[in-house]
């Protein structure tokens, strides 16, 4: 039997597999650190869909810079003191931290998001989604969705719009309007366009709200919709990172523009397409943080279930050292199938209902064998089956027939593609 070790919270993890299942390692490429502050540079130069940034900026006298919280890191403490250097001397900016509907951060965090310099001399604030004082009606939408963000991006002369690229399970890819679009709206706008990804006559999830896509995804183009509402000019700088923090790449300009740019050269390099769709698809999360709960293992089944057959098995192995990632999360699942449960995540006001909605689903497709340290009784209402050893699920997965499997070592960044049709 052959062995194979994957990232398990903050250590690993063995086990060895049956001779007689034909086994593949399914990896992402590799992309090569690039230096940041000339790389930096040189997006800022040659925009893409916009004009040069040191032109750009040369009429706005006040403009808001839009960084992500610190769930969303994205390089910013080492972008930031290189784009103040570019802006004219009299070009006054404040930074808004685009929390969306996340906890308030503390003066470490700011700090260590935007660095201790920049921190200081620039002013900073945590947006806040439910101060209605401080939140402003940009307009509507075609869905009939209010557009409420806030009041800092419409006072201010241009914006600057920071994030870094990556999968997003319903929005197709983070990163870029992200940032405004939850991170900068109003809690019922956030809430609206969270919705978006299920189908308008008919009950359940459209089919092109996931990760990868973004043409014709609906909660993409609602958001995208509501961009062209804001009256604000805009400028994009989007971020590759790898897990190391070392930076791949940069797209800068057009929000639209170097956006789909920015996730076409992503998907480029973090897409794995395989020939067929496995029986058994062994997938890891990726380790500590990626596993510390299961709101965030959850990405790596997202990623894995499209390369397992319908009433295959999927063995994921995520820690969740922390739990669930909500102390409501489970109570979602007490509606029963995913059938029963989509009114009421449909209208739900707690975003993670779409994680719980998800994982129902999937579970509903396949077996899905759950590694972690939940107790038993939670990953078994969540339709899972739990298991403390990754060998457990295999010896539960093998009837002893020869069998497909594929080992995904960093299921949260490697999204799966199987060949259309092939089962």
């Amino acid at each position: 039997m052959s062995t194979y070790s994957l990232k398990y919270g903050r250590g690993g993890i063995s086990f060895r597999l049956p001779e007689n299942w034909q086994t593949t390692v399914v990896h992402h490429r590799e992309p090569q650190p690039a230096p940041l502050e000339g790389a930096l540079l040189t997006s800022l130069e040659h925009p893409i869909g916009a004009q040069p940034f040191a032109e750009w900026i040369v009429p706005f006298k006040n403009i808001l810079i839009i960084v992500p919280d610190v769930t969303r890191y994205a390089g910013m403490e080492r972008v930031l003191p290189v784009l103040l250097e570019k802006l004219p001397k009299d070009t006054r900016a404040q930074i808004v931290f685009a929390l969306g509907n996340h906890r308030k951060q503390t003066d470490d965090e700011r700090k260590g998001l935007i660095s201790r310099a920049v921190y200081e001399k620039v002013p900073s604030f945590d947006h806040d989604c439910y101060d209605r004082n401080s939140l402003t009606l940009a307009g509507r939408t075609s869905s009939g969705l209010d557009v409420v963000l806030n009041s800092a991006l419409f006072r201010a002369d241009a914006a600057v719009v920071t994030g870094s690229i990556n999968f997003h399970y319903l929005a197709g890819f983070g990163g870029g309007r992200k940032s405004i679009f939850p991170g900068i709206a109003g809690y019922d706008t956030i809430l609206g366009i969270h919705r978006q990804v299920f189908k308008k006559d008919s009950p359940g999830k459209h089919e092109l709200a996931r990760s990868g896509i973004l043409k014709g995804n609906p909660m993409h183009e609602e958001i995208m919709e509501g961009i062209a509402l804001i009256r604000t000019p805009l400028f994009l700088i989007n971020t590759v990172l790898d897990d190391r923090k070392n930076l791949l790449n940069v797209f800068a300009g057009s929000i639209k523009d170097a956006h789909e740019e920015g996730c076409a050269w992503y998907r480029e390099h973090f897409e794995a397409a395989v020939e067929e769709k496995a029986d058994i698809v062994i997938v890891s999360s990726g380790g500590f943080p990626k596993d510390i709960n299961f709101i965030q293992s959850h990405k790596a089944m997202e990623h894995a279930i499209g390369a397992v057959k319908d009433n295959g098995a999927v063995i994921v192995a995520g820690k969740c050292e922390d739990g669930l990632g909500n102390a409501d999360f489970l109570r979602w699942f007490e509606y029963g199938p995913s059938t029963d449960m989509e009114p009421y995540v449909r209208k739900a006001d707690k975003v993670y209902a779409q994680t719980a909605y998800a994982t129902r689903m999937k579970a509903e497709r396949c077996t899905i064998f759950f590694v972690s340290d939940l107790d038993d009784e939670s990953v078994r209402k969540m339709g899972l089956i739990p298991k403390k050893s990754v060998e457990d699920a295999i010896n539960a997965a093998d009837d002893g027939k020869n069998k497909v499997c594929y080992v995904v070592p960093d299921g949260s960044k490697t999204l799966i593609t199987a060949a259309s049709g092939k089962q």
